[in-house]
């Protein structure tokens, strides 16, 4: 079972809370902010809603409601409004500019006999052929070619 949350704001986190959802619900970090005042079971507590109700007010899971609570209390005011940016681990890239433009110009070139015009999946055996890499798939030569805007196929 999961673990449940006693949410209990102080005065200066409700009245933050109030600043955000004056804003507006329609915005996620207003719905949130509407959310966990309505959940509030501390003293300065205006409302004191059930997880349910509040989920039928806001229009959002109990669940969501729950991972709200959880961020509030283990990540604080940010987090829980969905503010914080998480750091994007972005992945090294596989090949470097001198393999995207050797495809790039293996795309430009005539195609193979009995073909009219490069497909994908034709670019990317060719390349392995070629010896340009050693594996690529033909979604990744699609990339290549979306990001350097080559209409040619």
């Amino acid at each position: 079972m999961s673990r449940q949350y006693r949410l209990s704001l102080n005065k200066n986190e409700i009245s933050l809370l109030k600043e955000v959802a004056s804003s507006g619900t329609t915005h996620k970090a207003g719905r949130y902010a509407r959310a966990l005042l309505l959940l509030d079971k501390g003293e300065y507590a205006e409302y004191r809603w059930t997880i349910s109700k509040v989920s039928e007010d806001i229009g959002v899971s109990d669940r969501t409601l729950s991972h709200i609570k959880e961020k509030f209390l283990t990540s604080g005011l940010e987090a829980a409004l969905g503010r914080d940016r998480r750091s994007k681990q972005t992945r090294p890239t596989k090949f470097g500019c001198g393999i995207e433009n050797a495809v790039l110009k293996l795309a430009s070139t005539k195609p193979p006999q009995g073909h009219r015009k490069w497909t994908l999946r034709l670019l990317a055996g060719k390349a392995v052929e070629e010896g340009i890499v050693d594996d690529i798939s033909h979604m990744t030569v699609w990339r290549i070619l979306k990001n350097h805007n080559n209409g040619s196929i």
